[in-house]
C-alpha cells in the first residue's frame, strides 16, 4: 500500500499535472492547475481530457515506458489534447467514452512510436499524434451513430447555468463582455483556443499563469500574435479574424517553441520568431486548403511542421553562432537562458582534455603562439619555457655552460596520462649559442592523450628518459629532464600540441586546463586559456585533503545534523550516486533533492540543482559551488551563477526576465578561498570561505557567507549565512 501511495505522489500525479503544463512546455504545477481549471470551463471537454490523461498515464506505467519522460508528461499530454477536443465536439455517452478509451491509447502508441523516430534526430514530436488521432476519430465519426456531434459550444450559457445557476452565468457573462480593445480581445481569445474555447476569462487566466511562470514566455506570446495579426492585415489573408484553429493553436505556439523553448532566448530567438510566424501562415493555409478535400482541420499541424522543420534545419549548421539549440532542457525559459550563458565558459572543459603544465615551479613563457623566432606557420602554437631569476635571467655566472641555466636538468612532467608514442634519445647537448638544425627538435617525447590528441616536448636532455616507448604515463609522471638538444641556443623546454604521433607536425591552437600564473608574489587560477609570451606560470600541485574530502565514492553517505529555521533540530542524509550517462549526483532522501556535480581531480563543482531551497543539500550547493582542489594557501577562486539558483526572486529579478535575452544587467558572482588552519603545510585542518554577490547596473551586494571546515580528510560541518537564513551543520556520519 505505501509503495502504491509512492507511486502515486512522486509518479503519476507529477505525470498527470505535467500533461497540462507540457503543453506550454513548462513542468510546473501552478501553470497545470490553471490550465486543468481552463479544460473544465466546458466541463465535458475538461473531464474528457483528465479521463484520456490518466488513461494515459496508467497505461505508459503499467507496461514500463520510461519514467522520466512519463512524469514529465511527454507521453500523455497528447492524450489531454485529444480528450478536451472530443468533449468539445461529440455528446457524452457510452460510445462517447469508449472511442476516448480507443483514443487515448491510440496517443500513447503514436507519442511513444513517433517520438523515438523523430529523437534519433534530435527532434521532438510535438502535438503530431494529437493531429492524428483526431483525423482517426473525425473523418469515420458518421458512421457511429450513437455518436452525435455537440451543441454546447453554440449554446454555452445553457452549459454554464447547469453548473452553476444564474449567478454563475451572470458573472461569466460579465467577464467575457469586458470593455477591452478589439486587439487585446482577440489575443486573449486567441490564448484560449489552444483548448478549443473561444472566452475571454479562459485567455485572461492562462495569460496571468503564463506571466507568473515566466515572462519570457509571456513577451513571446504577445510577439507571436502580433506578428501573425500585422501579418494578416498586411497580406489581407483573412486570418487575423477571432478563428482559433489558426492565430491561437499555431502562431503563439510556434512563438513559444521557437523563441524560448528549443532555441536559448536572444534577440535572435525572438526576430526569428516574427520571421517564422508569417511563413506558419503560408504553411497554415496550404495545409487547410489540401485537407479541405477530405474535410479534415489542420488544427496544431502547422505548428509541428514548422517547428520540427526549423530545430532540424538548425541542427544541419556548421558553425554554431547567434542561435543556440538548447542543450539541457530545464522547461523554463529564463532557467534555460541562464544556465546556458553561465555554462559557456564554466563548462569549458568539456570542449577540451584538459593538459597540465609539464614542469614543477614557476616557469616564464619565452616564446608563445606564433612567435618572433621559429614558431610560425603549422608550428606557430607551440610554447618554449624558461625559468627566470629575480632579475629575469635565465641563467646565472656567465651563461657559458647549459649547468649555468635555471631550468636545465629540471623535470619534465607528463601533462597528461597518455601512452609514450616516441621517444628520440641520442641527441647530444649544444654549446651554448649553437643550434643543431639537422636534429631540430633535439631528444624529444610524444605522447597519444586521446587518438588525435598528442603532446610533443622538446631539446631534452640525452639518457633522462624515465620511460621507453609503449608505456602508459600518468599526469605529473617524471618523464625526462630540460636540456639543450636539437635548434635550441641555449637550454628551454619546447612543448607543443599536435593531431599526428609524427614528429614536428602541425601544430593545434590548445589551451592548458589548469595553472598558476603570477606578476608578483602572489598567484591566480587560470582556466583553460592560453599563457602569453612572458607570463610566469607554475604547475598546480594537488592538496589530497582536499581531494579526499570531495571524493564522494558512489554508493557512500554523509549525515548531517543541524537547526532549522524554526529551531528544530534536522537530520539530512546524502547519498553519491552515479546515474547511466556516468553523471555524479548526490540525493537527499528526506527532501528528494539532487544537486549534480564533477570531480574532475583538480577542481570541485556543482552543475545543477533540482528540489529544495529550503534543504541542507541546497545550502551545501551554494556553499561548495566550485572548491579548486589544489595546495595553494589563500588562492581565490572565482566563477560566476546563473541569476535562478538564488533562492527567493525579487521583483527586480522578475523585471530583468523580460530583458534577459536581450542584456544581462543582474550577475550572480561566487569566490572561496581555501585557508590552512595551522603552520604546519602537511596539516589537514582546512577552512573554505566562499560568499556570494548580486550586482545589479554594477552595484554589488552581498547575497551569503559560507565556511566549510575540513579535518582529517573529511568535511566535518559548514555555515551558510545570509539575511534571512543561518545555519550551521555538522557531519555525524561520513
Amino acid at each position: 500500500m505505501r509503495q502504491r501511495l509512492n507511486t502515486f505522489q512522486n509518479l503519476i500525479l507529477p505525470a498527470i499535472l505535467n500533461s497540462y503544463s507540457v503543453i506550454f512546455f513548462f513542468n510546473n504545477s501552478f501553470m497545470a492547475a490553471v490550465l486543468m481549471l481552463v479544460t473544465f470551463f466546458n466541463f465535458y471537454a475538461g473531464l474528457s481530457g483528465l479521463i484520456a490523461v490518466i488513461i494515459t498515464v496508467l497505461i505508459a506505467n503499467s507496461l514500463g515506458f520510461d519514467k522520466s519522460q512519463l512524469k514529465r508528461g511527454l507521453f500523455s499530454f497528447n492524450a489531454l489534447l485529444t480528450g478536451v477536443g472530443m468533449g468539445t465536439f461529440f455528446d457524452p455517452g457510452l460510445v462517447f467514452f469508449a472511442l476516448l478509451a480507443l483514443a487515448a491509447l491510440l496517443t500513447l502508441i503514436l507519442s511513444v512510436t513517433l517520438g523515438n523516430w523523430l529523437n534519433k534526430y534530435g527532434l521532438p514530436v510535438l502535438s503530431l499524434p494529437f493531429v492524428f488521432t483526431f483525423w482517426f476519430i473525425i473523418l469515420p465519426s458518421a458512421d457511429f451513430e450513437n455518436l452525435g456531434l455537440t451543441q454546447r459550444n453554440i449554446y454555452w450559457m445553457n452549459e454554464m447555468y447547469s453548473m452553476g445557476g444564474s449567478k454563475l452565468l451572470n458573472f461569466f457573462q460579465s467577464l467575457n463582455s469586458l470593455p477591452v480593445h478589439n486587439l487585446v480581445d482577440i489575443y486573449f481569445r486567441s490564448m484560449s483556443s489552444i483548448f478549443f474555447q473561444d472566452n475571454l476569462i479562459t485567455g485572461i487566466l492562462i495569460v496571468i499563469a503564463l506571466l507568473i511562470s515566466s515572462r519570457i514566455t509571456f513577451s513571446l506570446t504577445i510577439v507571436g500574435f502580433l506578428s501573425a495579426y500585422l501579418f494578416a492585415q498586411f497580406s489581407g489573408s483573412g486570418t487575423a479574424s477571432i478563428n482559433y484553429y489558426n492565430i491561437g493553436a499555431n502562431y503563439i505556439m510556434v512563438a513559444i517553441a521557437v523563441g524560448g523553448f528549443f532555441i536559448i532566448p536572444s534577440r535572435y530567438s525572438f526576430y526569428w520568431t516574427i520571421l517564422l510566424v508569417p511563413l506558419t501562415t503560408l504553411v497554415l493555409l496550404f495545409f487547410s486548403k489540401l485537407f479541405d478535400f477530405v474535410h479534415l482541420p489542420v488544427f496544431s499541424l502547422p505548428f509541428s511542421f514548422v517547428v520540427i522543420l526549423f530545430v532540424y534545419f538548425m541542427q544541419m549548421r556548421t558553425k554554431i553562432t547567434k542561435l543556440f539549440l538548447t542543450p539541457v532542457q530545464y522547461y523554463s525559459p529564463e532557467i534555460n537562458l541562464y544556465s546556458f550563458n553561465n555554462n559557456k565558459d564554466r563548462n569549458t572543459q568539456f570542449l577540451y582534455f584538459p593538459l597540465y603544465m609539464p614542469f614543477w615551479g614557476k616557469w616564464t613563457i619565452s616564446q608563445g603562439h606564433n612567435g618572433d623566432y621559429t614558431h610560425k606557420g603549422d608550428w606557430g602554437n607551440a610554447f618554449d619555457f624558461v625559468i627566470n631569476d629575480e632579475y629575469h635571467k635565465t641563467y646565472k655566472s656567465n651563461g657559458m655552460l647549459c649547468e649555468d641555466y635555471y631550468c636545465y636538468n629540471k623535470p619534465v612532467l607528463a601533462p597528461a596520462d597518455g601512452f609514450v608514442e616516441e621517444i628520440i634519445d641520442h641527441i647530444d647537448d649544444n654549446e651554448i649559442g649553437k643550434v643543431n638544425t639537422i636534429n631540430n627538435w633535439g631528444n624529444t617525447i610524444i605522447i597519444r592523450h586521446l587518438n588525435g590528441l598528442y603532446t610533443q616536448m622538446s631539446h631534452l636532455k640525452k639518457g633522462t628518459f624515465k620511460f621507453t616507448k609503449g608505456e602508459f604515463v600518468k599526469r605529473g609522471d617524471l618523464v625526462a629532464q630540460c636540456g639543450n638538444s636539437g635548434r635550441s641556443p641555449e637550454p628551454h623546454l619546447h612543448f607543443q600540441v599536435q593531431v599526428s604521433p609524427l614528429l614536428g607536425s602541425k601544430t593545434l591552437d590548445y589551451p592548458f586546463g589548469y595553472y598558476l600564473e603570477s606578476t608578483s608574489a602572489e598567484f591566480k587560477l587560470s582556466q583553460f586559456i592560453k599563457p602569453e609570451i612572458n607570463n610566469c606560470v607554475a604547475g598546480i600541485i594537488d592538496n589530497m585533503s582536499m581531494k579526499n574530502a570531495f571524493e564522494f565514492l558512489p554508493n557512500s553517505t554523509m549525515e548531517f545534523s543541524y537547526r532549522n529555521e524554526k529551531e528544530i533540530e534536522t537530520t539530512e542524509h546524502w547519498e553519491a550516486f552515479t546515474d547511466a550517462y556516468n553523471n555524479k549526483y548526490l540525493y537527499c532522501k528526506e527532501t528528494e533533492s539532487t544537486a549534480y556535480y564533477i570531480n574532475n581531480g583538480l577542481m570541485f563543482y556543482f552543475t545543477t540543482f533540482y528540489g529544495d531551497k529550503n534543504s541542507l543539500l541546497y545550502y551545501f550547493y551554494m556553499s561548495a559551488y566550485k572548491v579548486f582542489l589544489g595546495d595553494i594557501d589563500k588562492l581565490v577562486v572565482t566563477d560566476a551563477m546563473p541569476l535562478n539558483i538564488i533562492q527567493k526572486k525579487k521583483i527586480s529579478n522578475y523585471i530583468h526576465d523580460f530583458i534577459a535575452p536581450f542584456y544581462n544587467y543582474i550577475r550572480v558572482n561566487y569566490s572561496i578561498m581555501s585557508t590552512n588552519n595551522s603552520n604546519d603545510l602537511l596539516s589537514t585542518d582546512l577552512k573554505l570561505e566562499s560568499k556570494i554577490d548580486v550586482s545589479v547596473f554594477g552595484k554589488t551586494k552581498n547575497e551569503s557567507i559560507s565556511v566549510i571546515t575540513l579535518k582529517e580528510n573529511e568535511i566535518i560541518e559548514f555555515t551558510y549565512n545570509n539575511d534571512k537564513t543561518k545555519i550551521k551543520a555538522t557531519c555525524i556520519n561520513s
